[in-house]
C-alpha cells in the first residue's frame, strides 16, 4: 500500500517523493518555501478521463483536510499538466519517511471509494493514463 501511495503522490500529486540518491538534500531555510513541481504528459485522448479521476483525488484531499496541489493545464507544449505541492517541512518531506498527510489522504480515498481494492483500482486507472512525468524540487524565496 505504501508503494502505491508513493507512486500516486509524485504523479499528482503523486507530496511523497523520493529524492535521487546522488542529489544532496538542501538545507531548510526559514525564508524559503519548498515545492515539488511535476509535469505530466497523458496518453493521447485521455485528458478528460484524467480530469475526472483527479476530481476524485481532490475530493479525498478535501475530506482528509489536506490541501490539494496547485494544478495548471497547459495549452501548448509537450506536457498536459503541471502540479505543484508545498513541502511543509521542506526537503525533509522527501527523506523516505511516510508523510502522515499521505496516510490520512489514503484513508480518506479508501473510505470514499468503499474499499482499499477500489482505491487501488482508481489509482491504477489514473496511472495507466500517463505517458510520461518528471518531478523536480524547487524553492521560492519569501
Amino acid at each position: 500500500m505504501k508503494k502505491i501511495i508513493a507512486l500516486f503522490l509524485p504523479l499528482l500529486i503523486s507530496a511523497l517523493l523520493l529524492a535521487h540518491p546522488e542529489e544532496p538534500t538542501p538545507p531548510v531555510k526559514a525564508d524559503v518555501m519548498w515545492h515539488t513541481i511535476t509535469v505530466i504528459d497523458y496518453k493521447p485522448g485521455t485528458v478528460d478521463n484524467a480530469k475526472e479521476l483527479i476530481q476524485k483525488f481532490e475530493a479525498a484531499s478535501e475530506k482528509a483536510g489536506i490541501p490539494s496541489p496547485v494544478i495548471y493545464w497547459f495549452e501548448s507544449g509537450k506536457y498536459d499538466m503541471v502540479v505543484t505541492w508545498k513541502l511543509q517541512d521542506g526537503p525533509a518531506d522527501l527523506q523516505g519517511k511516510w508523510n502522515p498527510a499521505g496516510e490520512t489522504w489514503w484513508k480518506a480515498l479508501v473510505a470514499q471509494e468503499g474499499s482499499e481494492d477500489a482505491a487501488l483500482k482508481l489509482q491504477s486507472s489514473y496511472n495507466e493514463l500517463i505517458a510520461s512525468t518528471h518531478t523536480s524540487v524547487a524553492r521560492k524565496a519569501n
